[in-house]
């Protein structure tokens, strides 16, 4: 049986990851035993984990800095674990703050080793000095957004594009159907609030969207609130924790709400991007350390933070960043959403023209799963 490694850090890394294992087996006929690093979703796919992703998911600079010693530490018993077992494939995806150490530590001791890298680290625009480290240490870059493709080729680094893995694993319903499913009113205007998928990103985010939906529900009795809870989290804990009583949680099914919502306040990451494909307007929002932020305000190259406006080069999405996340600025946004028709309409047709840009790939976990079997060692 062959062996794979596959290193997630995040959330969006261990679904995809967990879907690219399943796929890689269903096309080997169950060939492949898979050694790493992931969370839940992989773990049911039959991951042997070498670590728990908990212990390695960071947010921002200031918090990889206190983590730096463990994930060093890691990293090299990784790399060793790579040279020993010698095996046919590895797959690191996303995290490219980790995930680059280690293809490079792989390399150092194990050079013949091929490195697979599933979904990009955003280098076009923040932090391009890593495409140094890609273009010496990984072997093939695996793409789901299609700019991709030509910007790293034109570097003569070897990648594929293969496609959104979202838009195949997601199929629109009736929104008047979610609502019902989800016991949210049919006659009310909807707001999602989706703080995250991090504790950190939790911790910073989901106190000031509380008290935008306190200070509107005084006002507006035409809106009902709910909360898209991401994986990993009690329910209870969070009620307790935040002293929750005036929002209903979504923990089931939150990409169910983010599709019926009418509109959302989101927590910027893979979550915006979903909120495109499913055409719903969204306020776009991130807090940071103080230190962090200004790290990524020097490292930055683009003029925005949503996936979406750096696809479009122009403002769909409303952005809040850092100081700007607060109650004055968030309670304007949602007011405009949902009192201005025209802009409202606008902005659904922007992000309409976006999506249009991904329809003419599918299949991208099978196509990666593909790629990467193509590359045995």
């Amino acid at each position: 049986m062959d062996r794979c490694v596959i290193i997630a850090g995040e959330t969006s890394g261990d679904q995809y990851g967990s879907k690219l294992m399943s796929e890689i087996n269903k096309i080997s006929g169950n060939a492949v035993e898979f050694w790493g690093i992931g969370g839940k979703e992989m773990l049911n796919s039959g991951l042997n984990q070498l670590e728990n992703i908990d212990n390695i998911s960071v947010v921002g600079f200031s918090e990889a800095l206190k983590k730096l010693p463990h994930l060093a530490i890691l990293a090299k018993r990784i790399s060793q674990f790579i040279y020993e077992v010698n095996p046919s494939y590895v797959i690191l995806i996303d995290f490219p703050g980790f995930n680059l150490n280690v293809a490079k530590k792989i390399k150092n001791i194990s050079p013949k080793t091929k490195i697979n890298f599933f979904i990009s680290p955003q280098v076009w625009a923040w932090n391009e000095k890593r495409i140094k480290s890609i273009e010496k240490y990984i072997d093939q870059m695996i793409v789901i957004f299609p700019f991709e493709e030509k910007y790293y080729n034109n570097k003569n680094i070897n990648t594929i594009y293969v496609g959104h893995p979202f838009l195949d694993s997601w199929h629109p319903s009736d929104k008047a159907v979610l609502k019902e499913k989800l016991n949210l009113s049919l006659d009310k205007t909807v707001v999602g609030i989706f703080p995250g998928s991090r504790k950190q990103e939790l911790k910073r985010h989901l106190p000031i969207y509380l008290k935008v939906v306190e200070k509107l529900l005084e006002n507006n009795t035409e809106m009902q609130f709910a909360l898209g809870l991401a994986p990993g989290f009690d329910v209870q804990e969070i009620i307790n924790q935040y002293k929750i009583s005036n929002i209903k949680i979504i923990k089931e099914n939150p990409l169910g709400l983010l599709e019926c919502c009418d509109v959302a306040i989101v927590t910027s990451g893979t979550i915006s991007l979903q909120a495109t494909f499913m055409i719903t307007p969204c306020v776009v929002a991130y807090k940071l350390s103080r230190l962090s932020g200004y790290i990524s305000r020097l490292l930055m190259k683009v003029k925005y933070i949503s996936i979406t406006n750096i696809i479009a080069n122009k403002m769909i999405l409303p952005e809040l960043v850092q100081s700007n996340v607060n109650l004055k600025n968030l309670i304007l946004e949602i007011n405009k959403l949902t009192t201005d028709t025209k802009y409202y309409e606008s902005i659904k047709n922007d992000l309409q023209s976006v999506k249009n840009i991904f329809l003419n790939k599918s299949n991208a976990i099978n196509n990666a799963a593909k790629c990467i079997l193509n590359e045995k060692n």
